[in-house]
């Protein structure tokens, strides 16, 4: 990732998240415009991603564009910080009753962006929904099938029963966005790409989607952690590398993604062009074909 030299917001222009989901060695670049804006005040950043979202529904597809996307506008039980390390939710602790029962203590005060209060029933909304989720390509189920049971113990309390010892439950949960009860466990796609669903307990709010274009989202003040520093960001999809390293050096956009490699030495000595740069825990590797006397 390129960038500018300013301090990005936490999650709030997708840098973080991205950063984990990068090959090792790739990077976010950043503009002089996001710093310029930033010391000036400004309350607007824009940013190009390589890949757009398939969905902004949270629960349809197990994809990195995609999850990129919700962390922007729902949360999680379980988080993660920038070492993948688990941290505290919208669950504040969790703990093991016996062999094959968790308890989850949920975070209070939290409102989703339609002003309803976080409970544990929209755990259980969500819980229901995920493997039923219509034609869904990658289903999320595959993070939720250690679960055999579910408890509402009270409003802040939850209870997820498993099949024996089941120690990844916690890693699980750190996969799953919760939605808001009022939506409905059978609430399609369609009515989150069109906003109807959009409601969650996440830094941001969605202003508008274009398919294959952009998002644009505004700052939730409600928001019950740290306030991004942006009150609205838009979010655009350039696939082409060519294209999206022109945005960043034209002060088009202030903040891109997926930086082409040929691209790097020229924009590492670009003045106003700084770069972030994480090791990811992707492995991509080839492995020799021995179920084919010819390969195909």
């Amino acid at each position: 990732m390129a960038s500018t030299n300013t301090r990005l917001p936490r999650r709030a222009c997708l840098a973080l998240p991205a950063l984990a989901l990068l090959p090792r060695g790739a990077a976010l670049a950043q503009g002089s415009g996001a710093q310029g804006a930033s010391a000036a005040g400004s309350s607007t950043l824009n940013l190009a991603v390589a890949a757009p979202p398939t969905t902004l529904d949270p629960h349809y597809h197990t994809l990195s564009p995609n999850n990129m996307m919700a962390e922007h506008f729902f949360d999680r039980l379980v988080g993660l910080d920038s070492r993948a390390q688990l941290r505290p939710g919208l669950a504040e602790s969790w703990k093991l009753v016996d062999d094959s029962t968790w308890e989850f203590k949920l975070r209070q005060g939290v409102k989703f962006s339609n002003g309803d209060d976080f409970t544990a029933e929209d755990v259980l909304t969500t819980l229901r929904r995920i493997p039923n989720v219509v034609n869904s390509p990658g289903s999320f189920s595959i993070y939720t099938r250690g679960i055999a049971s579910s408890e509402v113990v009270d409003p802040h309390t939850i209870r997820f029963r498993t099949n024996g010892v089941y120690p990844l439950l916690p890693q699980d949960l750190s996969q799953i966005y919760i939605i808001s009860r009022s939506v409905g466990d059978r609430v399609s796609t369609g009515d989150f790409n069109n906003g109807r669903a959009m409601i969650g307990t996440g830094p941001f709010r969605l202003v508008s989607f274009s398919p294959d274009d952009r998002v644009v989202m505004a700052r939730n003040d409600a928001y019950w952690g740290e306030k991004p520093d942006w009150s609205q960001v838009t979010y655009r999809f350039i696939a082409n590398d060519g294209v999206r390293v022109a945005a960043l050096l034209s002060g088009d956009v202030q903040l891109i993604d997926v930086v082409p490699p040929a691209d790097m030495p020229r924009l590492r000595t670009t003045p106003g062009i700084t770069f972030a740069e994480t090791p990811s825990l992707r492995s991509i590797y080839i492995k020799l074909d021995m179920e084919h006397e010819v390969s195909p």
